[in-house]
């Protein structure tokens, strides 16, 4: 199995190379709330030649302690978002799955509609009259509803985007 390494490549038309973007990559999941270990690590498997790498392998590749490789390898798998590969050589590698994306979206839009209980809450605290939060909480509250709504149409819009001849479809089709 070819791991640890990134794809041989040329700079981007912004003069930046892989390991350049892949670094941005981790960035841009930490930002998305995963850990700063984690967000490297899906980075690297989204960008290394292998896609499927050993927590031996990452350890090395991201420099990092194979006890906090294996650590987030387990948060990551629980969210849905790499899954453990046997290979031959007795050693798990990890590799992202092909749901990973939508799962990310799945749990962002879960939380973001999980808000409506609380601001219903909020607005029940305040009574019938008028309060200066109110509008506030309503806000919430019709934004967590389009959220929620959004969760229950994102396997219709998934499967839109599947079929053959839509733009945004993938190069293999994504599990059920």
């Amino acid at each position: 199995m070819n791991t640890s390494r990134l794809p041989a490549g040329r700079p981007s038309a912004g003069g930046r190379t892989l390991p350049q973007v892949m670094d941005s990559l981790g960035r841009f999941f930490h930002q998305l709330g995963m850990p700063p270990i984690a967000g490297r690590m899906l980075a690297w498997l989204a960008v290394s030649e292998s896609g499927c790498d050993s927590l031996d392998a990452m350890a090395g590749a991201l420099k990092a302690s194979k006890a906090s490789v294996s650590s987030m390898a387990r948060l990551l798998a629980e969210r849905g978002l790499v899954e453990r590969v046997p290979v031959l050589e007795r050693r798990d590698c990890y590799r992202l799955r092909t749901d990973a994306w939508e799962n990310v979206l799945r749990t962002r839009l879960a939380a973001l509609a999980s808000a409506k209980g609380l601001a219903d809450e909020g607005l029940w605290l305040l009574g019938e009259g008028e309060h200066p939060a109110r509008p506030r909480l309503e806000s919430l509250r019709e934004f967590s509803e389009a959220c929620a709504t959004l969760e229950r149409d994102l396997s219709s819009v998934l499967e839109r985007l599947r079929r053959p001849g839509t733009r945004a479809r993938r190069t293999s089709p994504l599990p059920r």
